[in-house]
This record gives C-alpha cells, sequence and structure tokens, in this order.
C-alpha cells in the first residue's frame, strides 16, 4: 500500500540530486545564441550575452521556427532585421556591431524581403561609403 508514495518520494530525490548539474527533469534547458535573443527580441538576454563576451559581430546558429522553417547561420543584426525589429538594430550598433558597405546592403535587402520600413529608416542615414542599394545577388535565407 505504501510503494507508490515510495516511489513518488526516490523519483523526486532522483530529480532534485540533478539539478545542481544542470539536469533540470521538467524541461530541457537550451543555450540560446546571441543571433537567437536579436530574434527572440530578447534585449536583457542581448546585453547579458554581449557583457559575457559574445561576440556581437559574430554568426551563430538561429534553431528552426524562430526566423524560418529551418536552422540559420546568422549574426546577430541580420537576425533583428529579419524579425522586423528597428530596436534591436539600434541596440546591437550601440553595443559595437559594425556595419560595412557589404553588410549595409545585405542588411537593406533583408528589409525590403520582410518589409521592415521602420528598419529601413534606421539603415538609410547610417549608410556607409560605396554601398550600393542593389539586391541582385544577395541571398535571403528564408
Amino acid at each position: 500500500l505504501g510503494l507508490p508514495g515510495v516511489l513518488l518520494i526516490v523519483a523526486t530525490a532522483a530529480m532534485l540530486a540533478g539539478l545542481p548539474f544542470g539536469a533540470d527533469p521538467l524541461w530541457a534547458v537550451e543555450p540560446i545564441t546571441l543571433s537567437e535573443a536579436a530574434a527572440l527580441r530578447d534585449n536583457g538576454e542581448v546585453v547579458r550575452l554581449i557583457e559575457s563576451g559574445e561576440d556581437v559581430n559574430g554568426a551563430s546558429v538561429v534553431r528552426p521556427l524562430i526566423l524560418s522553417g529551418r536552422a540559420l547561420v546568422v549574426t546577430p543584426i541580420e537576425a533583428a532585421v529579419a524579425a522586423e525589429r528597428a530596436d534591436m538594430v539600434e541596440l546591437l550598433l550601440e553595443q559595437g556591431a559594425r556595419m560595412d558597405a557589404a553588410l549595409w546592403t545585405r542588411l537593406m535587402c533583408f528589409s525590403v524581403s520582410v518589409e521592415a520600413d521602420d528598419v529601413r529608416a534606421l539603415l538609410e542615414p547610417r549608410r556607409p561609403e560605396a554601398s550600393v542599394e542593389d539586391c541582385d545577388g544577395v541571398e535571403i535565407g528564408w
């Protein structure tokens, strides 16, 4: 009669014993990349990751179903444009994201593909010299 109660206690103790080692028994905790945080509109996580040493200009994986049906490797600023977040683009630029002429062109093409007029309005005054607004040859990954 007491067996179900004993089994519940043993199972609970085993689950609690794994917590200090990162084993969460109820749900899987997956680390988030800086690009994913930018795509998911998580300003606080973006700042935390940058302050912990993540490269604001480095490309990283964005899991499927966040920006598209498949995994993408993009920079945080590309992810922010794909998510149509001008505020995130501005935050990333304030945090040290660099934008050369080639990247500016890619971002403008991305913003056209997702119809992000507010992102285009933010990027236009930051146009580097020698940049062109020609999307021929620019691959949109989503």
